[in-house]
């Protein structure tokens, strides 16, 4: 590892903005228990932007299954609209075809209006699968134009397993054409070990395909302690692949106390000229606890000020989950010390526990 250096300062917005995702996916119902149907709702009061309030459900007969979600916010006259409503069906046609069909809808002035839709169909045999999924738009008159198709090829082995897929979009003359390929391949070792590697190319000028990103991980060690690795090289504007980032998490479960921290270099740090240097971005650290039928998580993250080294911006994201109810709180903290509350979301559900 390269010697650390100093860190160019993010603002507490910048790196709240960039928490977004993280709290919604925490909001977030964990995977469909495929023998039961469940709804959940989740509220923000948007103390960081405008309020809103999440429903989602899921719905399973036979071999079909609908999820459904949809996002309001309030509008200025103190009530909720829809914003986004997203649907995805799924069908078990047999035992070696699956389809499914998700479609986005956005509110129009005549109510709610198709805005895209993805179609997939996957089909296994042995220990081989082939899914081809396309995504269509809908332009300003509603009619549907193919944007993207996915063909994903998978070949699992004993101990290893081999992905292809290729994605394709409409060129010039509106034929699709191959724009994007990746190669990923997992081997798995004894005791939980793991290790997988990601490749993603590019077409060049003729056509011939061209390496732009290498993803690597991997994962040593057991449930009570692992290290996990995760190394991105990629091309630079010399057209070499070089390291261009390195995130280093240690995990820890002791007595059902659950401890991960972590530490991402980057040679991509803002304010600063890349050099092919990794340097410090951000560490992280999340605990997670049970007790007296609750579990609380906590994960503060924090970002250096190159400016002033005692200095840093940190945010902290504590979840409290009890039965059906669950809370989110993000809170930050300025380099001066200063904290204030960004966003408090809740969120019910009548799922049970798996």
């Amino acid at each position: 590892m390269s010697k650390p250096r100093k860190c160019v300062f993010v603002s507490v917005g910048a790196l709240v903005m960039w928490l977004g995702a993280t709290v919604l996916v925490t909001g977030q119902a964990a995977a469909p228990n495929a023998d039961q149907s469940w709804t959940a709702n989740s509220q923000s009061d948007g103390s960081n932007g405008n309020p809103s309030r999440t429903t989602e459900s899921h719905i399973k007969s036979g071999n079909r299954t609908v999820d459904k979600k949809t996002v309001e916010v309030l509008g200025p006259d103190g009530k909720y609209h829809p914003y986004l409503v997203v649907e995805t069906e799924q069908i078990q046609q047999s035992p070696t075809v699956t389809r499914s069909v998700t479609r986005t809808y956005n509110p129009g002035p005549n109510g709610e209006k198709l805005t895209q839709i993805t179609e997939a169909e996957t089909q296994t045999s042995g220990d081989s699968a082939h899914t081809v999924q396309t995504t269509s738009q809908a332009d300003y008159d509603g009619n549907l134009h193919v944007t993207e198709r996915q063909v994903t090829a998978t070949t699992k082995g004993s101990d290893s397993q081999k992905t292809q897929t290729t994605v394709y979009v409409p060129s010039i003359s509106g034929d699709l054409a191959p724009s994007m390929q990746i190669n990923e391949q997992q081997r798995n070792g004894a005791g939980g070990n793991m290790e997988v590697k990601k490749e993603t190319l590019f077409p060049d000028t003729n056509g011939a395909w061209q390496l732009y990103e290498i993803r690597e991980q991997s994962v040593k060690g057991d449930a009570q302690i692992r290290t996990i690795k995760d190394r991105v090289s990629r091309r630079d504007f010399q057209g070499n692949v070089s390291p261009a980032s390195e995130v280093t998490t240690t995990e820890k479960n002791v007595n059902g106390k659950l401890t991960s921290t972590s530490q991402t270099y980057s040679v991509d740090i803002p304010g600063s000229t890349r050099d092919q240097t990794l340097r410090p971005l951000q560490s992280s650290t999340i605990v997670r606890t049970k007790k007296s039928g609750r579990t609380v998580t906590e994960q503060q993250i924090v970002q250096p000020d190159p400016g002033e080294p005692d200095l840093s911006s940190s945010v902290k994201i504590v979840t409290e989950n009890s039965g059906p109810e669950e809370t989110i709180s993000v809170t930050a903290q300025n380099p001066d010390g200063s904290p204030s509350v960004v966003s408090l979301e809740t969120r019910t559900t009548d799922r049970l526990p798996q």
